[in-house]
């Protein structure tokens, strides 16, 4: 884990050295020229931001990958069906299918738990966002978080954002196995509402299918 960490962060440390290259010959060239330098630095600054997000989607999709040790696998139609079983436990979490998505989250719209998880004082809401490639057999994940306003009832729950996308190191390959062996009936959690507790279930349900997992931004 912490190679991957370095290895991410050795790669943003590199694109930032790259526009500063472009950068330099450029501002000792016009430094005099005060209009061309702010047109410069206001260029740089628009093409860095721009460039930064993909290539930060990039960097992750390639360094945080994790190989299934399964020999055999399943179709995506059944891996699909077995994240989607989450529904039919009792447990503080839902899955909805948003086009070819599959999104992960806290069941907060729901009457009964709606209480419990308000009570936890959240300020912040986690998604988890599941891509499934069916050719490659390959799961991406998306780790979200949006900002909520609680209300007074489920029905007055406001969510807003989701502009917070990364790569939240909270996981562990193993941990009590899947979706079956975390949210079985008649097993009781002491929920903590941490990203935790949605996203072990759910990739170690997709490694154990036969499938990679991916981390990305988009």
């Amino acid at each position: 884990m912490v190679k991957r960490f370095l290895l991410s962060f050795l790669a943003v440390v590199v694109y930032m050295g790259i526009f500063a290259l472009i950068l330099l010959p450029l501002t000792l060239a016009y430094k005099s020229d005060d209009r061309m330098m702010v047109t410069i630095v206001l260029s740089a600054t628009a093409l860095f931001l721009l460039g930064f997000i993909p290539g930060l989607d990039f960097v992750a999709k390639k360094i945080w990958v994790f190989k299934t040790e399964e020999k055999s696998t399943i179709g995506e139609e059944e891996l699909r069906k077995r994240i989607l079983e989450i529904n039919e436990f009792d447990v503080p979490v839902v899955v909805e299918e948003k086009g070819s998505r599959l999104v992960v989250t806290w069941k907060y719209l729901d009457a009964k738990w709606w209480e419990i998880i308000s009570k936890n004082r959240m300020k912040k809401v986690y998604q988890l966002i599941v891509k499934l490639d069916g050719e490659k057999k390959l799961a991406t994940l998306i780790d979200v978080n949006k900002f909520v306003m609680w209300g007074v009832g489920p029905t007055s729950v406001k969510v807003f954002g989701g502009y917070f996308r990364g790569i939240m190191v909270a996981f562990e390959i193993g941990k009590r196995w899947g979706i079956k062996e975390n949210f079985s009936v008649g097993k009781i959690y002491d929920y903590k509402f941490n990203p935790s507790e949605i996203k072990n279930p759910v990739m170690n349900t997709i490694l154990k299918s036969g499938w990679d997992v991916r981390f990305g931004i988009w």
